[in-house]
């Protein structure tokens, strides 16, 4: 017997053809994947970053904040101002590394006055002069992001 001409036909796809398929579009799953992933993996990275900024720009508000911090002339160094009650997200921390002094130095008749040169980390002779460069540092809770932002803060 005899089978019909469209029966006996063997139209379809080979064992071949199908696995170069499959192999095919795996490939272009994992490129997608894996440009997900890192798509993920950055975002995360500028979120940190981010709120580390954030952290350390609210200290430095709360640093140069008169009612909170007003201006000290003791020379104490970094004991001289305070981040208690900032509030701030849970595990980041935002610290006062460094209080220099400016020496008071007035600026020469000619040329530019370069503040770098007369600021100090020492106490100037005779006292406070009333500006001091406050450098304050914030890091996140896995110290993969750090920022780092000072305030120049005068004596009213």
């Amino acid at each position: 017997m005899r089978l019909p001409p469209h029966v006996q036909s063997e139209d379809g796809f080979s064992i071949a053809e199908l696995l170069v398929t499959i192999v095919l579009v795996s490939v272009t799953f994992v490129a997608i994947l894996t440009g997900l992933m890192t798509t993920i993996r950055v975002s995360a990275a500028h979120r940190t970053q981010s709120t580390t900024d954030a952290v350390v720009r609210s200290a430095a508000e709360w640093v140069k904040d008169v009612s909170r911090n007003p201006y000290r002339t003791t020379c104490n160094g970094t004991a001289m101002y305070s981040l208690n009650g900032l509030a701030m997200p849970t595990g980041y921390t935002a610290t006062i590394r460094r209080v220099e002094y400016w020496d008071g130095a007035a600026p020469a008749g000619t040329g530019t006055y370069n503040l770098s040169s007369h600021i100090g980390s020492s106490c100037p002779a005779g006292g406070d002069k009333g500006l001091q460069r406050i450098t304050i540092v914030a890091t996140s809770p896995d110290g993969q992001a750090t920022e780092t932002v000072q305030v120049m803060k005068r004596a009213i």
